[in-house]
């Protein structure tokens, strides 16, 4: 009976359990995060999964032999969201089923980000590059997406394209996310897919915060899965002004030849939260308890030819 339940859940026979219908706000904030430029790759694909319960989820990833901490390679599994029940779960198991229903999202966002700045080295190895042309043209639509103005063939501007266009540590974004989210118990992790506490002042994108101060404006970003969620956490933090020092810090690890900490690289969140230094110590506490910086850069299982 078991083995018959793996192979309906693997197969996305089981129905997901009944959750309120996404706005079309949702809908949209979905297509919003999905940028294609051509020529470059868009999308690192992935199993979607649907799952109603927490106890189905941890079957799914049993049938997978996906253990936490990972013995190998990552399946190819997305999830859409938490099961709301997470939260039931003993501590261990609920940390366990959050990273491993996390940790394929992060690592083919980030493997996407390395195929686009992989695209963009190699063109600009190729020297200066002629405006009009399919090279010149490609790598402009990237610069355009990651918001750096300016003439390509300007050292200062490749300079600061290739300094967005990188990935964030496994690890990093597992302890925000954790943090953020409660484990994915939160309000806004159950009813917006949101990890991250991300914000927007656009109100067809996003949900009234329950406690808002009167007269503010902004709303909580509503997404249509958690892999949207962490695509447009991994963009800010690449764009965002308020963490140039944590592009500094990655620009240098890279040119030491180090491996990226999420550990050291958590002091470049000083402008993520109203608390500052307490919350920086916070990630690096979240990441050093739960062994994450021994993740490295996990690798998805190679897809079959």
């Amino acid at each position: 009976m078991r083995a018959l339940l793996l192979w309906l859940l693997r197969f996305k026979l089981l129905t997901v359990a009944a959750l309120a219908p996404l706005s079309l706000a949702a809908v949209l904030a979905g297509l919003l995060v999905r940028p294609y430029v051509a020529g470059v790759p868009a999308e690192i694909p992935l199993h979607d999964i649907e799952v109603g319960t927490a106890v189905q989820l941890e079957v799914i990833f049993e049938g997978y032999g996906y253990t936490w901490p990972p013995q190998g390679p990552l399946p190819r599994l997305a999830i859409d969201r938490f099961p709301l029940d997470i939260g039931s779960l003993e501590v261990a198991r609920k940390k366990a089923l959050f990273f491993r229903g996390l940790l394929p999202l992060v690592e083919a966002e980030n493997a996407r980000i390395r195929a686009q700045r992989r695209f963009i080295e190699e063109r600009f190895a190729l020297g200066p590059l002629r405006p009009g042309t399919r090279n010149w043209n490609q790598v402009e639509k990237l610069a355009e997406l990651y918001r750096v103005a300016g003439d390509l063939n300007d050292p200062v501007v490749r300079e600061i394209l290739l300094r967005r266009v990188d990935e964030v540590p496994a690890a990093l974004v597992l302890a925000q996310a954790a943090n953020e989210s409660a484990w994915g118990t939160s309000r806004f992790a159950r009813e917006a897919n949101n990890l991250f506490g991300l914000w927007t002042y656009k109100k067809d994108l996003g949900m009234v915060p329950a406690q808002r101060m009167e007269g503010a404006k902004h709303y909580v970003r509503v997404f249509p899965d958690l892999r949207s969620s962490v695509r447009v956490y991994l963009f800010n933090l690449n764009i965002g002004h308020a963490y140039v020092e944590l592009r500094h810090m990655r620009v240098a690890m890279r040119a030491a030849g180090e491996p990226l900490d999420g550990a050291r690289l958590a002091d470049g969140l000083l402008r993520y939260s109203e608390r500052g230094e307490e919350y920086i110590a916070e990630i690096r506490t979240m990441i050093g308890i739960n062994d994450l910086a021994q993740l490295g850069t996990p690798a998805l299982v190679p897809l079959e030819p």
